[in-house]
């Protein structure tokens, strides 16, 4: 051991490691881990693959009794060895390859027989005792990229709302609430024509509807009320036509109607309730109108005063 490398060793502090770096030495019998001229008896890590002269990093540990013990950690290189090559050229029981570092070598180590190989095919490399070994072509890999799952069920809300008439009436011989029962604040509904006079009989809903805004409406109920005895053909069934209009409370004259009418036949001594009405007329309604009943035979209902539900609106959406 030379001088030097015993300073070396002396100056790691006892119970620690230091790491060194050196080369490898074969002596023809023997391997030996050669520190700047002295062969150290080493332990190699296993496995390795050692070549004569090759850098190798040593770890030296030195215990509390001042004894050193060397352990061969592997190999170094100042750069990173490539691991595929395009082949180049090809000798007699050898190949010529260009790594990926750009950088060119020969070697004598490949799996297979030499005619499995042709010029330009790429390559695997291994590295065994700085030699590179062709372990076979790179074939061209085909990722499937896996079947994506289904996209999750679209979420869907629903919801129902109910509306409340805030008012019934019935407009006609000069103002509304002027009609048979309708006066004196009764709020029953008329409609048709009889004995030369024409009236008309409406539902009011007060403001727009915010919850129902932007909602895609999938049904309208609406609540007709029980008819009014002894008025018209109250015996026999009657024809009435439904609208929608866009008040929110009785105007000055009679409510303009914004849709098409919508007839609905009642029978005889009809007692109240449910009539699914066309989906356009939930526009004008949301929009803060209701509904009117206009033109066809003589017929009274109640209002809303003398059935609670007279007028009820049941208005059902779906996202």
């Amino acid at each position: 051991m030379d001088d030097g490398f015993k300073h070396t060793v002396a100056a790691i502090p006892a119970g620690s490691t230091r790491r060194t770096w050196g080369t490898a030495y074969y002596d023809g019998a023997k391997w030996w881990a050669n520190m700047n001229g002295s062969l150290l008896d080493a332990r190699w890590m296993d496995p390795i693959q050692p070549i004569q002269n090759g850098k190798i990093v040593v770890d030296i540990t030195k215990d509390e009794r001042g004894q050193a013990t060397a352990l061969v950690m592997g190999g170094y290189t100042d750069q990173p060895r490539p691991s595929t090559g395009v082949i180049l050229a090809f000798g007699i029981l050898e190949i010529v390859i260009s790594g990926e570092d750009t950088r060119t070598y020969t070697t004598k180590r490949y799996l297979g027989p030499i005619e499995d190989y042709a010029l330009g095919d790429n390559v695997y490399i291994t590295w065994d005792a700085a030699t590179p070994t062709i372990l076979g072509k790179v074939n061209e890999i085909t990722v499937t990229p896996p079947t994506p799952p289904p996209p999750p069920p679209a979420e869907v809300a629903s919801g129902e709302v109910t509306l409340i008439a805030t008012a019934s009436d019935t407009y006609g011989v000069g103002g509304w609430g002027r009609w048979a029962t309708s006066q004196g604040g009764g709020e029953d509904v008329y409609t048709g024509t009889i004995g030369g006079y024409t009236v008309t009989g409406s539902w009011f809903y007060g403001v727009p509807k915010p919850e129902l805004q932007g909602k895609p409406i999938t049904r309208f109920r609406f609540r007709l009320p029980g008819r009014l005895p002894a008025v018209g053909a109250y015996n026999s069934p009657v024809t009435i036509y439904l609208y929608a209009h866009n008040s929110g409370a009785r105007p000055g004259g009679d409510v303009t109607r914004v849709t098409a009418a919508h007839p609905v036949t009642i029978p005889a001594g009809w007692s109240g309730g449910d009539i699914d009405l066309p989906l356009d007329f939930a526009a004008a309604v949301v929009a803060g109108g209701g509904l009117s009943i206009a033109g066809g035979a003589y017929a009274g209902f109640k209002s809303r005063l003398k059935d609670g539900e007279s007028g009820k609106s049941i208005l059902n959406w779906s996202i």
